[in-house]
């Protein structure tokens, strides 16, 4: 087993600070998804790192956030067509920010594995996986993976779809859950419960839907949110303001900074209460 004490999701769940997620890594500064901006996150100071999974066709797990290559690498099609060889025989860093560039910078980056960052960063920070596996093997690898780098309570799979959750469960009960149902609906009170239900340590509000209310029952329910997304001081400072525990954003190095700059005290209030999954 491949472990490490300096990462803990219970440590974290109840920290007395907004927790910084850099989304996709450092996603600002450099190519997403790819070990270089995951390396660069780390180093900026994130507490997580948010990435997304889809799987070759010989059903390795590889960072990859749309079901094409299209937008991020110098190629078309789903990685679900290429083995891993001709994965890593592509150039991960045509696209930066929103923007497709005129060229790749830097001049070579591949898409790594998932097993890739969990090499270079495990231990070194939490990790919010987004699960987006289309085959059984490849999830069953996934899995295999947590359990061989000893990810408990040190990451979470994301997940949208509760047959997946099933299916995750079946395979290893002791891997931690992030439930995502819908998109606008996720701080509802009835997802919110359901998360609870699940045994969900942490949940992933869409910014513009977060009102103090829906925070403080998210509490209430041993729920801590990791709010998607966040890359200017007027939008972080709506979160601070609601009361938000924990900021998903592009520009992990400049939250950390405002974060530095105001002290980073996260409000009393958006503290949730001990993590206890038979909350009703």
């Amino acid at each position: 087993m491949k472990s490490n004490e300096t990462v803990s999701l219970s440590r974290l769940h109840e920290a007395e600070r907004i927790l910084v997620t850099a989304h996709r890594g450092n996603s600002l500064e450099y190519p997403e998804n790819t070990l270089l901006s995951m390396e660069k996150a780390v180093e900026a100071g994130a507490d997580f790192i948010e990435f997304d999974l889809f799987a070759t066709k010989d059903n390795v797990p590889i960072l990859l956030h749309d079901p094409t290559l299209k937008r991020t690498a110098n190629a078309e099609g789903r990685p679900e067509d290429r083995t891993l060889a001709e994965i890593k025989s592509l150039n991960a860093s045509w696209f930066r920010y929103m923007h497709r560039m005129d060229a790749p910078l830097p001049e070579k980056v591949e898409i790594p594995t998932f097993e890739e960052v969990l090499a270079a960063c495990s231990g070194k920070v939490a990790m919010n996986i987004q699960i987006y596996l289309a085959s059984p093997a490849a999830l069953a690898e996934a899995c295999r993976l947590y359990r061989e780098y000893d990810m408990y309570d040190r990451g979470y799979f994301t997940i949208e779809d509760e047959k997946v959750i099933e299916a995750v469960r079946a395979m290893d009960r002791d891997i931690a859950i992030c439930f995502t149902p819908g998109w606008l609906e996720r701080a509802d009170e009835a997802n919110l419960r359901r998360c609870a239900e699940l045994g969900c340590k942490f949940f992933q509000p869409i910014r513009e839907t977060l009102t103090v209310e829906k925070l403080e029952l998210a509490r209430s329910l041993g729920l801590r949110a990791n709010a998607f997304y966040a890359d200017t001081e007027i939008d972080f400072e709506f979160l601070l303001g609601v009361g938000c525990p924990g900021i998903m954003t592009d520009a992990p190095a400049r939250l950390v900074k405002w974060l530095g700059l105001i002290g980073n005290g996260c409000p009393a209030r958006a503290i949730p209460q001990r993590f206890n999954p038979t909350t009703p």
